[in-house]
């Protein structure tokens, strides 16, 4: 091909790789997230809180950690920590019926730090390999009740919840968290809800419900003592 329709044929064939290049070196559109601390801890104006059951926020910076101290009872308390990627779950020592017991997970990747909001904007994970290590009241391990523990944990945003109480309508973080058979995959899923600026203020599982919404006087402090795996 020559003359003219060879010029034209060449440019043609120019201008559509230009096109193609442009076209694969677009950016992707960025995906707009959260920082869940923003949700995850609370407003100290906001706590102590009552509601189902008593529930004070104690937060240590320095540890990079969140507790809430329950039942107002000092050594009934739960403890998350985050760094830059997650927020781990880091002991339960409020199991029901006040029996002194606690638990530490050998993963404990509990949310992402960041979480994508907006259209299909959820976030899960399913944590497979996490071990469960049970304490008696004295921090002796129970054997019988640790070993493997899978779970998995979804999270996703809702704007514009209003709450009730003291807590009123803001932005939410929703937690789902499930432990799991790994022979049948039979769960009870619980779930956790966070509002912007006034951290935890429900929990959920099957038709069981707790709410700490009305904010009530003067905090109760943690008893680290009984912190079995800090």
């Amino acid at each position: 091909m020559t003359g003219r329709a060879g010029a034209l044929a060449a440019a043609l064939l120019t201008g559509c790789l230009a096109v193609a290049c442009q076209q694969a070196l677009a950016p992707s559109p960025a995906v707009e997230t959260v920082d869940v601390l923003d949700f995850l801890v609370g407003d100290a104006a906001l706590w102590p809180r009552v509601g189902s059951h008593y529930m004070n926020q104690v937060v240590d910076p320095a540890r990079r950690e969140v507790c809430w101290v329950k039942y107002f009872n000092p050594r009934r308390f739960e403890c998350w920590r985050w760094d830059d990627a997650y927020v781990y779950h880091e002991t339960d020592n409020a199991i029901d019926g006040n029996t002194g017991e606690s638990y530490h997970f050998s993963d404990g990747r509990w949310m992402p730090r960041r979480l994508p909001i907006g259209p299909g904007g959820q976030w899960s994970l399913d944590v497979t390999a996490n071990q469960l290590t049970w304490f008696t009241p004295l921090c002796s391990v129970d054997a019988a009740r640790s070993g493997a523990f899978p779970y998995r944990q979804r999270a996703w945003f809702e704007r514009g919840v209003d709450a009730g109480g003291d807590v009123g309508i803001r932005d939410n973080i929703v937690l789902e968290y499930a432990p799991y058979d790994p022979a049948t995959g039979s769960t009870h899923p619980e779930r956790f809800y966070f509002a912007r600026g006034a951290g935890w203020y429900r929990w959920q599982r099957g038709d069981a419900e707790s709410l700490f919404l009305r904010t009530a006087g003067t905090g109760v402090a943690m008893n680290r003592d009984v912190w079995c795996a800090g």
